[in-house]
């Protein structure tokens, strides 16, 4: 009789086992595999210059910080500027959607940007030649 309590007890455990094991293999993943579309932003750039003969520490605190973010904003209204003027030099519709760097964009920061840049370009450049 306690050669069948035995078994049950090493089955109910092994069962627990499998059971511990199966739901740990299904819960580990990365970050990245969670958001695979998302790119990852920059890094923060420090620069510490070398100067050991100033009387300063041998490092000297200099930061540099890069905001991804205001980076986007400012590639998408200079790339939208330079191509609304294009397009208003060549006599083109207002179109911002039809060109290759609005449409390949993921980021909405850069293509907000792309649109009040375009807008103005086009504006200024219509301005110019009337």
């Amino acid at each position: 009789m306690k050669s069948h309590g035995i078994n049950i007890k090493r089955l109910a455990m092994g069962a627990l086992v499998v059971l511990v094991l199966l739901t740990g293999f299904g819960t580990a993943t990365t970050a990245d595999a969670q958001n695979p579309g998302l790119r990852k932003p920059r890094r923060v750039i420090i620069v510490r210059p070398y100067r050991p003969y100033w009387g300063r520490p041998y490092w000297d605190r200099t930061y540099h910080v890069v905001d991804p973010i205001a980076q986007q904003r400012e590639e998408g209204y200079s790339d939208g500027r330079s191509a609304g003027k294009e397009d208003a030099k060549e006599g083109n519709e207002i179109d911002p959607e039809d060109h290759k760097d609005f449409r390949k964009s993921k980021s909405l920061a850069y293509r907000e940007a792309f649109l009040r840049g375009y807008a103005d370009g086009y504006r200024d450049k219509m301005k110019d030649s009337d």
